[in-house]
């Protein structure tokens, strides 16, 4: 009996970051087993083909028949003379080790292949394919100096891990959206590296007094998605953030501010001071301050409140001034105009500030702030205008820098 389903009505519906890739989900016997049907379904959603090889441990505590509904692809629980995790594991485009136990990671990591997912992940190390293990795991089991020498030794290897989080004496499974996003940084390519990128990412608080501030409704996903695909491409991330409520992309070195004179001080410090060769302005900072801020808070018994406010400098005019090696990508944001007067302001705003690439696009009514889906105009120095998306805010960063890898790198 066939528990799979048409699974191509779900495959790609996020985006095609991974169109055509193929991973291997190695399932060990882990409690936190139960979320790997869920992380499959939107490794899925993202484009790829899914194959599951699972322990003897780990069918203990998941029906395979749930890993053949979550990926409508085969489940292998016993090797046979046909040698699957040779076939399989050393032609995959990736494969994850999840939930990856002490155990696993201590056998792998010691050549010792007892079961299907061990022979795996050893046979995919031996073909030098793309390896990630996501911990789970008691904390004490986490931290034991043995266990730390064989992730140590995997990483010498090239292997790369997600880190658990750690709480309540345990390190326990990465968020599922993390999982995916480290899937997606494994098979990025690799033509960054070397390079030094800056980055501006979400709104800023301009406050009244203690308690009440003026803000852009930016939500930082799209600095985050553009931070992540940098990084993954190998560059070096440096990012300015404003007060946001995401996760910070790992590896990026993270200035947080809440103003948008900070936002602009700290950028005006980092580019004189230092040498980037990107920097991309995906920030929405309020284009004014309040200049007669209330110390303490305001009383509830005013009748009235008059607030005062006053333009602020602008990074996208001003760096290209302090930094003018620096390749220049900066977004302009419209409401409610068509695509001609949206691309007539751009362009202006593009020759004020000396951009190199401007990216237009018009939010608000479930645009642009907020959404995961993004649709922007692309127009550089003298060339036509270039549409990109409806797309992922993180395949629209991989479509945008790509672009630039093209002008400058490979031109």
């Amino acid at each position: 009996m066939s528990f799979r389903e048409d699974i191509e009505l779900i495959r790609g519906s996020r985006s095609g970051l991974l169109r055509g890739k193929t991973v291997v989900l190695a399932l060990t016997g882990g409690v936190s087993i139960y979320r790997v049907p869920d992380i499959a379904r939107e490794l899925i959603r993202h484009g790829a083909k899914v194959v599951t090889f699972m322990s003897r441990e780990a069918r203990k505590l998941l029906s395979p028949r749930i890993m053949e509904w979550a990926t409508g692809g085969p489940v292998y629980v016993e090797l046979s003379g046909y040698a699957e995790h040779v076939n399989v594991c050393t032609t995959a485009d990736a494969v994850v080790i999840v939930p990856a136990t002490a155990n696993t990671i201590s056998k792998v990591a010691n050549g010792i292949g007892d079961t299907s997912v061990t022979l795996c992940g050893m046979t995919a190390l031996g073909s030098g394919r793309p390896i990630l293990f996501v911990p789970a795991m008691n904390e004490s089991m986490w931290r034991n100096p043995i266990i730390r020498a064989n992730i140590d030794r995997l990483r010498g290897l090239g292997v790369r891990f997600v880190e658990p989080i750690i709480e309540e004496g345990k390190a326990k499974l990465a968020p599922n959206e993390e999982v995916v996003d480290s899937v997606i940084d494994l098979l990025s390519p690799r033509d960054m590296e070397g390079l030094s990128v800056l980055i501006t990412s979400g709104p800023t608080h301009e406050h009244i007094d203690a308690t009440k501030y003026v803000t852009t409704p930016s939500t930082g996903l799209t600095g985050y998605y553009f931070a992540r695909e940098a990084l993954a491409r190998g560059a070096r991330v440096t990012l300015i953030e404003g007060p946001v409520s995401i996760r910070d992309p790992p590896g990026a070195e993270v200035f947080r501010v809440t103003s948008v004179l900070e936002m602009y001080d700290v950028a005006m410090r980092l580019v004189s001071k230092r040498h980037y060769d990107l920097a991309i302005l995906t920030a929405a900072p309020l284009d004014f301050y309040v200049k007669n801020r209330v110390e303490g808070k305001l009383s509830s018994d005013l009748d009235k409140v008059v607030i005062e406010l006053v333009q602020a400098p602008k990074i996208a005019r001003d760096l290209k001034r302090a930094s003018p090696s620096t390749f220049l990508i900066a977004y302009k944001a419209e409401v409610g105009v068509g695509e001609e007067e949206l691309i007539a302001r751009t362009l202006k705003r593009a020759q004020e500030g000396d951009w190199d690439l401007a990216l237009a696009h018009v939010v608000g009514e479930g645009r642009g702030f907020g959404t995961e889906k993004d649709e922007v105009i692309v127009l550089s120095r003298g060339s036509v205008a270039r549409r990109i998306g409806p797309l992922h805010k993180r395949e629209l960063a991989r479509e945008v820098l790509s672009l630039y890898i093209n002008m400058v790198i490979h031109k």
